[in-house]
C-alpha cells in the first residue's frame, strides 16, 4: 500500500482561505497509519474514510490532539509555517506482531464543516515498529522555515 504526502494536503490552502480552517484554535489531531494504508491527497478528505490506523500499546485510536498551534510569518518573501508541540509516547509497543507505523495525518476535529478534515499527510519515509520504547514525533522549530514540518510552499 502507498501513503503520498504532501508538505500540505491538495485543498488546505482554499480551504484556509475561505475560512474553513483556524489552525490556531481548532482542535487538530495527529493519527497514524500502518504500512497496509492507503493514503491519497486526491482522494482522501475525511480522516474517518481512512482504513488501517495503527494498533498497539501508547497508541489510541483517532490519535493524538496538538498542541500549542503556532503560526509563524518571518517576514520578508519568507511564508507562513506552522509548530506545534513533539508528541512524546512513552513505554510504545507496535509493529512487531502487527503492521509497524507508515505515516500519518492532521486532521480537524472542531464541530463544524471543518470536522474530520485531512489538513496535512506525512510518510514517515520507512517503516517505525517499537518495542517498549519511547516514540517522539518532533516538529522542527518553524521559526526557520527550512525546518519546518508543516509550511507553505507557494
Amino acid at each position: 500500500m502507498t501513503i503520498i504526502a504532501g508538505t500540505a494536503y491538495q485543498f488546505l490552502r482554499d480551504q484556509l482561505f475561505n475560512g474553513l480552517h483556524d489552525p490556531e484554535n481548532d482542535d487538530l489531531f495527529f493519527a497514524m497509519y500502518t504500512t497496509q494504508a492507503d493514503i491519497n491527497p486526491e482522494t482522501a478528505d475525511l480522516q474517518s474514510s481512512l482504513t488501517d490506523e495503527l494498533v498497539g500499546s501508547g497508541y489510541t485510536a483517532g490519535g493524538f490532539q496538538l498542541t500549542q498551534s503556532v503560526i509563524y510569518t518571518p517576514g520578508g518573501s519568507d511564508r507562513p509555517v506552522m509548530d506545534f508541540d513533539d508528541i512524546v509516547i512513552p513505554n510504545a509497543t507496535w509493529g512487531i506482531t502487527n503492521d509497524a507505523a507508515q505515516g500519518a495525518v492532521i486532521y480537524n476535529t472542531t464541530v463544524g464543516p471543518q470536522n474530520d478534515k485531512i489538513l496535512w499527510i506525512f510518510n514517515f519515509g520507512s517503516p517505525v515498529a517499537v518495542s517498549n520504547g519511547t516514540v517522539e514525533i518532533q516538529f522542527p522549530d518553524a521559526s526557520n522555515p527550512a525546518l519546518a514540518i508543516v509550511r507553505s510552499t507557494g
